[in-house]
């Protein structure tokens, strides 16, 4: 379910009260300027990266479709050792495909930061290579709150189009679909309430300072 937490076309409402001050965030070099605050910080958590980006569950369903498919039309020859040799084939290398993918959601997880100060949203991504992402909350023109069964959420940046970012730069952590205009995505959140809060509460304490 979608939620909007922040619309340009609302008025603005009293912001939340601000955390204590911090150097930096966590996982980046470089200290936040003098002054500037961190009002949210978070992670992705890796289950929900597996479950809502790899698609862990429909991937293990169609391994064993096709495993269970395979033994029904072979099954004439079930009681010779190359047909458990087969079945033992494929199902080392379906566990192998679903552990790389729950390998990539823990990296994913663990390589990224998510934070929102009175200034700015940063993103550290980059399993490899590090990348830190600064949007200036003046180019947050909106925001939408999604939540899953299963307690985690995300949540979906809009920007205005003059604040260009490259949407391969972003991935995973960004809208699917959005390739003209990117979207970045905090994604994976089991706080994802507090993060929209804190990105509203943020922007519209901006805009009451111009």
């Amino acid at each position: 379910m979608a939620t909007t937490v922040l619309d340009p076309r609302a008025g603005t409402e009293a912001p939340a009260a601000t955390a204590p001050a911090r150097a930096r965030v966590r996982g980046v070099a470089e200290p936040l300027p003098p002054g500037e605050r961190i009002l949210w910080e978070g992670a992705p958590q890796a289950r929900a990266i597996a479950r809502h980006l790899l698609f862990v569950r429909p991937l293990a369903a169609y391994l064993g479709v096709m495993m269970l498919w395979w033994m029904a039309a072979n099954r004439a020859a079930i009681a010779t050792a190359d047909f458990w040799t087969t079945v033992a084939v494929q199902a080392a290398m379906s566990g192998f495909v679903i552990g790389g993918t729950l390998w990539v959601a823990r990296a994913v997880a663990d390589s990224t930061t998510y934070a929102i100060t009175d200034q700015r949203i940063v993103i550290r991504l980059g399993i490899v290579f590090n990348l830190t992402v600064n949007v200036p909350l003046r180019y947050v023109q909106g925001a939408q709150l999604k939540t899953f069964a299963d307690g985690t959420g995300q949540v979906a940046v809009q920007l205005d189009p003059k604040e260009k970012l490259a949407w391969i730069v972003l991935f995973p952590h960004v809208r699917p679909w959005r390739f003209s205009q990117p979207e970045p995505l905090l994604r994976g959140l089991p706080d994802a309430a507090r993060a929209g809060e804190a990105l509203r509460a943020a922007v519209q304490a901006q805009e009451e300072g111009r």
